[in-house]
Formats: C-alpha cells, structure tokens, sequence
C-alpha cells in the first residue's frame, strides 16, 4: 500500500485526526516507514509516539480492518473522485499552514484548489435580496482579477456567491459539510454539478459517504478559511457560523472583510461587530483589492500618503459574546468539555479525557462556540474564552 492509501486509511479510522496523523507524519520524516504502521502492536504506538493507550488502541484496530480503505478506494474510483493528502506536494499550500490541516482533501472537477488568488464568501442562509446585491456587485471584479471564489455550498449567502461566479463565468469552490457522494443541501445539487461543469470544484474533508451533521460544519468552515486568502462576511447574525469562519481566517492570519447592512436588520449585527473589532469594511471591490495589495487606487494612496504611507491592519477579533447558559451540572458532557478547555485542548484529547465519542464532540463544540463559552485559538486547539 503506497503513502496516499495508508494516510487514506489513517483518516477513515473512527476518533482518529489530524494532529494523530500528523505526529505520525513527524516520525516518518525520520526514517519511519509508514508501511510498518501496519506491524506495530499498542505498545509500540505509546513508546514511538507517546499516544495514550484509547488512541493506541484505535489506530491498532483500525488498521486491522482494511476493508474500510479498499471500500472507499473502489467509491473513489468508481465515481471519479480525486483526493490528495497533507504530505502530496499538490495539496493546497495556504491550507497545509493551518494548524493540524485535514490529512485529506476529496474534490470532484477541476484541480484549482492550489490556485494562488482564492477568497472566501460566507454568510446567512437567510440572506436576502440586500445580500444579493453585495455580492453581485462585489464578485464580477474579483473574478475579472483572476480571483476563485469560495463558499460553503449552502442555501442562502453560500448559494449567491457560487452562482453569481457562475454567471460571470469564473471559477468558484464549494465546500462542504459532508462527503461528496452525500452533497449537501439536495436542493443544491444540480448547482454543484453546474460548478464541476463550468471548471471548478467540490471540496470536502469528509469521506464519501459522510452524512451532512452539524458538528461537521466547524471543520467544513476551517477548510474555507483556509484555502483563502481572506474571508468576505455578507449578511450575518451576531451569532453565526459566519462569523466563526471569519474568526478561524483571522487566527489563521488572514484578512477579514465585512460588508455593513441595514442596522436595523439582525443579519447586520454580525457584519457590524466584525468591523467595530477592526475587519475591513468593504463597500466596493476595490476595497478587498487594495487591503490584498492587488489594487493602485489613486485616491487611496494620496489620502494614506498624508499619514505617513499605507500601513497594515491587524485584526483582534474576539468571538460572540457569551450568553448563553450551558448548564450548572458539573457532571454533564458540556462541563467535562469545559473543565478540559481550562488549557489549550485538541479535540482528540479532550474526547479522551471527557469520555465522548468524536462526532458527539463535534457537535457540542459547535455549540459552545455558538455560545460563546469557548474558542479555537491560533494553534486550532479549543479553549474557554
């Protein structure tokens, strides 16, 4: 089995991540054969690795069952899926910065996604006809600069921006919340198969048969920040998946745009505190093109001149405010999480030490963050905020 199969493997193993798999990648750029991955016993995890004894036995019994990779292979053939890992050398290099990446990426259609100049695009699934008219006033002079856009692939905000690059005949990235012989929502579908037609792509982290479940949607959202260059926030809630993607471009270092609405919207209120906390307002494109450094605006550079020349901005975004109650039991799943989150946790160690199944802990974690209790820091590790 070669290094892309067994990384594949890796990955399809229940409760096992990317920062398992990339300690494992850490050893084998000193030597380590991945192959012998295959012939190591519990104690051998523990002593090569330092993984604790539930991980050691999960990579052991995962591995032993290699049916789950040679299932999804035959899917991946079958259906005409690509698929490349953290340690190819085509795997998107903004992506591969993040702290603990995906180990592997599944696209269908075009191979864009190491294309220097992507922006992300993200907001409501309520956005409305104001929304509509950001984005098609802010999208067609980014496509013209050669620009990929983006997206979640949802309804709403996600929907506009993928099918206004459409109309403009650029090239335009979904990502989602699932795997991709399960795309998600339906009603999407056939603009999913309109964006592989017209030369872009479907992404998602997921494997092929994932069904779309709300604590995937953390992950999804991470993997839009960090394909991008920067992310646009468009008609979003005080408390929204939005603005936790913008706050996961922002740890990831980089730049944070939102368009202001009607103030007596709600769908403004996420916009408005993103900008109050230093994301760059944007009222035209140039607006993202000039904070990029992809734009000579003669009017901006003369009035910035006069303080001294242009300056860089950086952002402290701080997540939604916290109020809402988790509970006062300090028995229950939600307090186990936050006692872990006292210190900086990765979600493998936190599901150890609280005794929690992965996609339970997803879930609860989107909540939490929802809520304002805790947030990923720069290193991708959860911590009470």
């Amino acid at each position: 089995m070669n290094k892309e199969l067994i990384l594949l493997h890796l990955s399809l193993i229940d409760g096992i991540g990317p920062i398992t798999i990339k300690k494992i990648l850490s050893e084998n750029q000193s030597g380590f054969d991945l192959q012998d991955l295959y012939k190591l016993k519990y104690a051998d995890f523990v002593a090569l690795f330092g993984f604790s004894r539930s991980a050691a036995e999960k990579l052991v019994c995962g591995l032993q069952n290699k049916a789950v990779v040679e299932n999804e292979f035959k899917l991946i053939e079958k259906h005409e899926v690509y698929f490349v890992t953290v340690a190819n050398e085509n795997y998107p290099k903004l992506l591969a910065n993040i702290y603990a990446p995906p180990a592997v990426l599944y696209f269908k259609g075009a191979d864009i996604l190491c294309h220097d100049k992507k922006i992300a695009f993200v907001g409501s699934r309520k956005a409305h006809r104001y929304g509509e008219r950001c984005v098609e006033k802010l999208i067609p002079d980014l496509v013209d600069n050669d620009f990929v856009i983006v997206s979640g692939g949802a309804i709403g905000a996600d929907s506009m921006a993928h099918r206004t690059t459409l109309r403009c005949a650029g090239k335009t990235v979904a990502v989602l919340g699932s795997g991709l012989l399960k795309p998600y929502p339906f009603s999407n579908r056939s603009m999913f198969d309109e964006i592989v037609q017209k030369g872009g792509a479907i992404v998602s982290s997921f494997p092929l048969m994932t069904e779309a479940r709300p604590g995937n949607f953390p992950s999804r959202n991470r993997v839009i920040a960090g394909l991008s260059l920067g992310c646009v926030v468009i008609q979003a809630a005080k408390k929204s998946g939005a603005c936790i993607t913008a706050q996961y471009a922002l740890d990831e270092g980089r730049d944070v745009f939102a368009v202001p609405g009607d103030v007596d919207d709600e769908l403004s209120y996420g916009c408005h505190s993103l900008i109050q906390q230093g994301a760059k307002l944007v009222g035209c494109s140039e607006d993202i093109l000039i904070e990029l450094g992809l734009y000579a605006a003669k009017s901006y550079v003369s009035s910035e001149k006069k303080d001294g020349g242009v300056k860089s901005k950086k952002y402290n975004l701080q997540t939604v405010e916290k109020n809402v109650d988790i509970g006062q039991d300090n028995n229950s799943v939600e307090s186990r999480i936050l006692k872990c989150c006292k210190t900086p946790s990765s979600t493998e160690d936190i599901a150890t030490i609280a005794n929690i199944e992965i996609v339970e802990l997803h879930e609860i974690l989107f909540d939490l963050q929802i809520a304002g209790k805790i947030k990923q820091n720069h290193a991708g590790m959860f911590e009470r905020v």
